[in-house]
């Protein structure tokens, strides 16, 4: 379903029996508002969406409103109007929601419909994760203490599959010779390298086909002894819209997918390497970037190791969102709009692909002051209100 496009289950007393003429002119007036388009949908459907949406539309509701919310699960977002009591009853239901310990979002014509645009964005993305099958290859780096959720949490609160795969899996599936190199320009790389990158493409393609996989997070460092590494394949798996994570970091690997679903591409897994608090700019770097989001990029060898091949790009200047979730439950977010900027960063003391971001006012002191974690996630675009609606609906109250 479209992210403009919104079912509601329509909530009326028994002394108004005629519910279409209530609801029509309340849907043109909720499109006219926040550019939403609110459809008239049943108990089943409603009931099947991530949250559950309902349009109280008179008084004399609540009691239907309460029965309703005690047989499901997942956020309610109540939506009033100015007349037939419709707020006096929004206002008791959701007193009455929260006193039962549900999330619960209140929406009133004429005061703060637009928000209900950025809710319906923030439905659509949960939507758009449910059922999605994704792989943890290997466990999460040893060095990831403030990064490994268990699993489940992924199941219980986004309904997303984490499927583990040991990373034998993987080097099983290597195969001796590639069918192709890997193209471009390269610094320090040879042949081997090129060949190496392709065979675990190859491998981890493989992994993808066999496990029905969506995305996936590889424990990369797991190859180096073994003369591999993942960098390069895991920029052309984001580049054919699987996100590819490093380190089996579970929450970046989250915050990949969230970019795949908004933006239709891929994201930039990122370590925030070094700040400058004058300028409110932060370097990030990593070995791996879809090249989707570069100029250009010269092939080299993984930082750490100097072994096999990784990627230096410069990533294109622009406005883009930092994105982190953390916390044990993913319930915290970090959630940031600023601009890469073009003036390049060239340290031969950081990953291979790096940039300046520059953030707004105070957010690099609350990045130091109350850091959720290590990887961060740069998305193309400003989509911070979808982010932090879409964690306070799905991923800050009880599972």
């Amino acid at each position: 379903m479209s992210a403009t496009r919104l079912p509601v289950l329509p909530l009326v007393s028994g002394f108004h029996r005629a519910v279409e003429s209530l609801f029509r002119p309340l849907a043109e007036a909720f499109w006219g508002h926040g550019q939403v388009e609110i459809l008239s949908a049943d108990r089943t459907t409603i009931a099947s969406e991530p949250a559950h949406v309902l349009l109280v539309l008179s008084g004399g509701t609540e009691g239907e409103a309460v029965a309703f919310a005690e047989k499901t699960r997942g956020p309610i977002i109540l939506l009033s109007h100015p007349g037939h009591n419709s707020l006096p009853a929004a206002l008791e239901i959701a007193a009455r929601l929260r006193q039962d310990g549900r999330i619960v979002q209140l929406v009133h014509l004429g005061a703060d419909a637009r928000r209900l645009s950025v809710f319906t964005g923030a439905i659509a993305l949960a939507r758009g994760l449910r059922g999605r099958r994704v792989g943890l290859i290997g466990a999460p780096s040893p060095w990831l203490v403030a990064s490994s959720p268990a699993p489940s949490v992924f199941q219980e609160r986004l309904e997303v599959e984490v499927v583990s795969i040991p990373l034998e899996e993987v080097l099983k599936r290597v195969p001796s010779r590639p069918s192709s190199t890997v193209e471009g320009i390269g610094q320090g790389v040879g042949e081997e390298e090129r060949e190496m990158g392709a065979r675990v493409h190859a491998a981890l393609l493989r992994i993808v086909e066999e496990e029905h996989l969506d995305a996936l997070s590889i424990a990369c460092f797991g190859l180096l002894p073994h003369r591999m590494t993942a960098c390069w394949a895991l920029s052309r798996l984001s580049e054919v819209g699987l996100p590819g994570g490093c380190e089996g970091d579970l929450p970046a690997l989250l915050a990949l997918m969230v970019a795949q679903e908004l933006t239709g591409g891929p994201g930039f897994l990122a370590n925030p390497a070094d700040v400058d608090l004058k300028r409110e700019t932060l370097t990030l770097a990593h070995c791996t970037v879809p090249l989707a989001l570069t100029c250009s990029h010269v092939l080299r060898t993984h930082f750490e190791s100097g072994l096999g091949l990784a990627v230096a790009g410069e990533v294109k200047p622009g406005a883009y969102t930092l994105v982190r979730f953390g916390g044990r439950d993913l319930g915290q977010g970090f959630f940031v709009e600023g601009n890469v900027l073009s003036e390049p960063v060239r340290r031969e003391d950081l990953c291979r692909t790096q940039l300046r971001f520059k953030m707004p006012r105070g957010a690099i002191e609350r990045l130091l002051r109350e850091p959720l974690g290590n990887h961060h996630v740069l998305i193309p675009g400003s989509c911070r209100a979808v982010l932090s609606a879409f964690r306070e609906l799905f991923l800050a109250g009880d599972a």
